[in-house]
């Protein structure tokens, strides 16, 4: 899917360009931000306009979850399909509102598709 554009975001500088590499492989184009608060930044002036956002649930400052109330609140970004990478469990009232969940450690083929069935659904 050349076409489809990733966010990530992740507070972990190895996770989020070890994804971000990996994404690249598969011929995706990638955006990587490392923080909710940097996304909403480039979001807001245009400069990411992404299929598909994977976050992170766990980061400082500003939480997966916060980040996806105010996304969820914007009209246009409210339709962006959102994968939420975690390493612990996922509330269900967060999860609801996903287009799906993947636990860390990740696995890979399994992030793939689900990034694969979320662009596909974002056409």
């Amino acid at each position: 899917m050349p076409d489809c554009k990733l966010l990530i975001i992740d507070d972990d500088q190895d996770i989020r360009e070890s994804l971000g590499e990996l994404m690249r492989q598969e011929g995706f184009e990638v955006f990587l931000s490392r923080s909710g608060f940097a996304a909403l930044t480039d979001l807001t002036y245009g400069r990411v306009q992404p299929h598909v956002i994977l976050v992170d649930l766990w980061m400082p400052s500003m939480s997966g979850d916060q980040f996806l109330a105010v996304m969820r609140r914007h009209p246009h970004w409210s339709r962006i399909p959102v994968i939420i990478c975690s390493a612990g469990d996922v509330p269900e009232e967060i999860s609801a509102g996903a287009f799906g969940v993947v636990q860390k450690p990740f696995d890979f083929d399994q992030l793939i598709g689900l990034v694969h069935e979320a662009c596909s659904s974002a056409s």
